[in-house]
């Protein structure tokens, strides 16, 4: 790279905004505050037996992780060498005093040493847990709100819990909160050896991804989101979603597409729940899971709407099969085959696997409220941001003029500072910008992606997210120009 960030922002002429940095948290510094939302003795016993995040890393023998199938996960996660590197992803202090050097303007920064809190099985524990760190992020970054702010954590496994820590991140000045890809649900029933193939038998438990199929009604949470001025993001690592990671051996073969795979069945059960169309105004944020896959579920979508739309689907109907035409090929064209047929044509097309039962709400798409494939794209295009890495090339995708529609995807910088795959802070910025030089991207979209996309979904239902930031001159400015 020719240029350092710092040169980058300079020559820009616009802010550089990061949507997702990552802090270490020291978890000792989060004692007082989890003591204190938990009560003494449900803090000592947390504290006995660890965090779920330690539990799952046990050290395991090879035998034992083939026997178990356990997974293999991260290991030497967080930089070591590039020892200011360490100290900045810690230190808030030390990240607010490089903020220039790094190219940045305003970074929000999700957990690390926390994450896997909402996976938490015990109702008061994961609420619990979820306030106090909650409240060690307010009180310990909060003083450098002018150029970072910490997202907090909603627990999600009732909409109720949810709205209640939703109202407490408001009062205590939260400015970013963020949710769970889902949450695992047990079976009312578990399943024997005679169920779907689909399921495995014994299967426990099924993940829900709030949207399509929910056992709750998720509305009071986005309501309450938008009453409080909050984007909805949702970053993966917050829970457990079991069979995702399937490598024994291998942390890189089962890290490779995770978040993607995470966000994409939340993608389409907000969308095809109706979600995304009884809250228009809502952001939906998905962190650090690129863009392509969001082009190719924009593209699906719409082909199966455009041949299993209600009316398309009238031309499927069993109903409408002309059992006396259909017999009619069979006689002049069936040869070999009709030694081997044996009773009514219709009753044997009847029995093809093809015609399953059909479900109560035949309008697969009514939760959506369309009645076009323009609909479709103003339900996901609107509503959807998704976050890039500074060298993920696959932003390209979010703005070809091939996408359905020509739509143009909304695409936010996460930056991932803090985490094994930034070897050096200073340098993402500069990584982001060489997409211009490598023509992946031209200069005005890549100023969608650091700076007008991350400003309109905070800005969406918080006008002053910004203000007190150095953000703020440029959104003032903007504003003045469209003035005229």
């Amino acid at each position: 790279m020719d240029r350092t960030s710092a040169e980058v922002r300079a020559s820009a002429g616009h802010p550089i905004i990061d949507a997702d940095g990552h802090m270490l948290e020291v978890l000792d510094a989060t004692y007082p505050y989890l003591r204190e939302s938990l009560g003494a003795p449900r803090f000592q016993a947390w504290l006995d037996r660890g965090p779920i995040a330690k539990l799952s890393q046990r050290p395991r023998t090879p035998e034992e992780r083939r026997r178990t199938r356990t997974p293999q996960g991260a290991w030497w996660g967080t930089q070591t060498v590039n020892v200011r590197d360490r100290a900045t992803a810690t230190l808030p202090a030390l990240l607010h005093e490089r903020m220039d050097e790094i190219g940045l303007d305003y970074t929000v920064l999700y957990p690390t040493n926390t994450l896997l809190t909402c996976a938490e099985r015990d109702d008061d524990l994961r609420q619990g847990l979820c306030r106090g760190f909650n409240e060690f992020y307010a009180d310990v970054y909060g003083e450098f709100r002018d150029r970072m702010t910490a997202a907090a954590m909603i627990p999600m496994h009732t909409p109720a819990e949810a709205v209640a820590e939703l109202e407490h991140c408001k009062a205590i000045g939260i400015k970013v909160v963020c949710f769970p890809e889902g949450v695992p649900r047990d079976f009312d029933e578990v399943p024997g050896d005679d169920c779907s193939p689909w399921l495995i038998p014994g299967q426990r438990t099924w993940f829900d991804s709030f949207g399509l199929d929910s056992p709750f009604d998720y509305d009071p949470v986005w309501a309450a989101c938008e009453r409080l001025g909050y984007a909805a993001t949702f970053h993966g690592g917050l829970t457990v979603r079991p069979g995702l990671h399937f490598s024994t051996s291998s942390y890189v073969a089962n890290h490779i597409g995770q978040f993607a795979a995470e966000m994409y069945p939340l993608a389409k059960n907000l969308l095809l729940g109706g979600v995304t169309t009884r809250f228009p105004a809502l952001p939906f944020v998905l962190l650090e899971c690129g863009v392509s896959w969001g082009m190719q579920l924009l593209a699906d979508t719409i082909e199966h709407w455009e041949k299993r739309n209600i009316d398309a689907m009238q031309l499927l109907d069993p109903a409408r099969l002309d059992k006396d035409a259909l017999g009619q090929y069979y006689r002049a064209y069936a040869g070999k085959l009709a030694d081997l047929i044996d009773g009514d044509v219709y009753d044997l097309v009847q029995k093809f696997p093809i015609h399953g039962s059909v479900p109560a709400d035949p309008d697969e798409f009514s939760a959506m409220g369309i009645s076009s494939s323009q609909d479709i794209v103003d339900r996901y295009v609107d509503s959807f941001y998704f976050g890039v890495e500074a060298d993920d090339r696959g932003v390209v995708t979010a703005f070809l003029p091939t996408n359905p529609k020509g739509a143009t995807l909304k695409t936010v910088l996460g930056s991932d500072i803090g985490h094994w795959d930034v070897t050096d802070i200073a340098s993402v910025v500069a990584e982001s910008a060489a997409m211009i030089d490598k023509g992946v991207l031209d200069a005005a979209q890549w100023r969608h992606v650091v700076c007008d996309n991350p400003i309109e979904m905070f800005t969406k239902l918080n006008p002053s997210f910004f203000d007190g930031t150095p953000v703020e001159p440029h959104i003032t400015e903007a504003a003045r120009a469209r003035r005229g």
